[in-house]
């Protein structure tokens, strides 16, 4: 039976429904991105999703360890027939996007969690920015593709190293209803896209909606609020693990449970914790929500959510532990 509960942050309703889904196509979209489309192996009618909406896929670490990964949706919401994600095949990651490039093929099946969509397009706006870095094009290139469907020209900045690296960039750049701007940075801080100019001015009644690392995220946030752009304006969902920590492996003291456990990047602490066996609370698992976030009693957080306000960071206090480290080579939770 499904469960449903509600986003406090989104307020949209989510599904926890599992379904199994069986693999009936596989596309390169680029060296190391691979769309899959996945239909229902009890060949039944999908669930209904919009745009920003996304599934979550069990999938195996190398270890054995199974844990559900998050993909954006980019097909058609109409065809309930099919789902399609497209998966980037991350290197340094704990190895979930490896195990759907190497193991899944053809035929096999996936247990399938949602759809939930915490990223709606906001249909109400006078105008709409669309941003994206790397594999967070998947869902900013839904809104595309549906605001064309609805005739709304609307702007795409699509920021990667390389073109090699910006999968959908030409399904992208055939709509004559979005203005596409592809920017490659070649990975160099010092050729990153200028958003200070972008964001300038603030266009009333405009919804920016950002998905990408979190260093993107955090950038177009905040220049938005340096430039005053109205609250609200923002829009955004993010991705990834843990990684470039000071210190990669951790140790995190559990405070009224009394135990320790080590945590090694890009694992997070939330993982780490239900992986010895606990069950901590969490939402969106992306820093955006707030359900995980805990008090530090002791040791010094490295703030990777957009949860917290900035004087709450600053506090040293509290933390997101979905998403955060610690600059400190031990941190303490009241957990």
């Amino acid at each position: 039976m499904a469960t449903i509960t509600v986003s406090p942050q989104a307020n949209r309703v989510r599904t926890d429904t599992t379904m199994r889904m069986q693999v009936c196509e596989t596309v390169s979209l680029t060296a190391s991105t691979k769309l899959l489309r996945l239909r229902s192996a009890e060949e039944r009618i999908l669930p209904r999703f919009e745009v920003g909406a996304h599934i979550e896929v069990n999938v195996t670490f190398p270890d054995g360890q199974e844990t559900w990964n998050a993909y954006s949706l980019i097909g058609d919401p109409a065809d309930r027939s099919l789902f399609e994600i497209a998966v980037k095949r991350e290197e340094r990651g704990r190895g979930g996007s490896r195990y759907l490039h190497d193991a899944i093929s053809v035929g096999e099946i996936l247990e399938v969690r949602g759809p939930t969509n915490d990223f709606p397009l906001d249909m109400d706006a006078t105008s709409h920015l669309l941003i994206a870095g790397g594999i967070g094009i998947t869902p900013i290139y839904s809104m595309s593709v549906q605001l064309s469907k609805l005739k709304i020209k609307h702007r795409v900045i699509f920021c990667a190293r390389d073109v090699e690296d910006a999968p959908l960039l030409e399904r992208l750049r055939s709509s004559s209803f979005a203005d596409v701007e592809f920017h490659a940075d070649g990975g160099q801080r010092d050729c990153y896209y200028d958003f200070d100019s972008l964001l300038r001015d603030p266009v009333e009644g405009q919804r920016i909606y950002v998905c990408g690392p979190q260093a993107l995220i955090r950038t177009v946030v905040r220049i938005s609020a340096r430039q005053k752009w109205r609250g609200g304006a923002v829009r955004f969902e993010n991705f990834g693990g843990i990684y470039d920590a000071p210190n990669p492996k951790l140790t995190v003291h559990l405070a009224k449970r009394s135990k320790t456990i080590v945590v090694e990047q890009p694992e997070s602490i939330v993982d780490a914790i239900a992986r010895h066996g606990f069950d901590p609370l969490y939402g969106c698992k992306r820093g955006d929500c707030g359900i995980c976030a805990v008090s530090v009693t002791s040791g010094t957080p490295m703030h990777r959510d957009m949860f917290l306000s900035e004087e709450e960071k600053e506090s040293g206090k509290y933390m997101c532990p979905c998403v955060s480290w610690s600059a400190s080579e031990e941190i303490t939770l009241d957990i």
